[in-house]
């Protein structure tokens, strides 16, 4: 039992999601604009550090979306997080997924594993 206790999902990450589902709108407001830029070949990078400043946790959550998946899953089945949650994030995740790549490298670059 107290293993499993442990094992509770933060109420940080609980709200962020929250966060997420309840300002997706804007959200993907903001991340087509950031597509469209992309898709013109235009460089993304200080729109995504934008994002990233304004909404850290928000841009965390999509960063596990994409690269930590594995554990996204598992804090979504320990949290209890609603389907419909769960429906806009793989929503968001098919709909940009152009933009994985560079979310990385935003993320690598901000580790300092890039200079």
């Amino acid at each position: 039992m107290e293993e499993e206790e442990e094992k509770k999902v933060s109420g940080g990450f609980l709200g962020t999601v929250d966060d997420f589902y309840r300002e997706s709108d804007q959200i993907f407001e903001e991340f087509d604009a950031i597509l469209s830029k992309h898709s013109n070949g235009e460089d993304i990078m200080a729109d995504l550090k934008g994002v990233r400043s304004k909404r850290p946790r928000i841009f965390g959550l999509i960063d596990s979306i994409y690269h930590k998946e594995a554990e996204l899953e598992d804090k979504l089945v320990r949290g209890k997080v609603k389907q419909e949650q769960r429906e806009k994030m793989l929503e968001f995740k098919a709909r940009f997924s152009a933009l994985d790549e560079d979310i990385d490298l935003l993320v690598i670059e901000e580790i300092g594993l890039l200079k």
